[in-house]
């Protein structure tokens, strides 16, 4: 019952700090294995 409640409540900025944790993760790997793969 409590879990439900704070889904309700926490629903959207949960989703919105997810997001926004895999985009920045996202973009990092993306920008070390651009950066790894091409050796300057």
């Amino acid at each position: 019952m409590m879990g439900m409640m704070g889904m309700m409540g926490y629903g959207l900025l949960g989703w919105i700090l997810n997001l926004l944790a895999i985009g920045i993760v996202v973009y990092y790997a993306t920008k070390l294995a651009l950066k790894n793969y091409h050796k300057d």
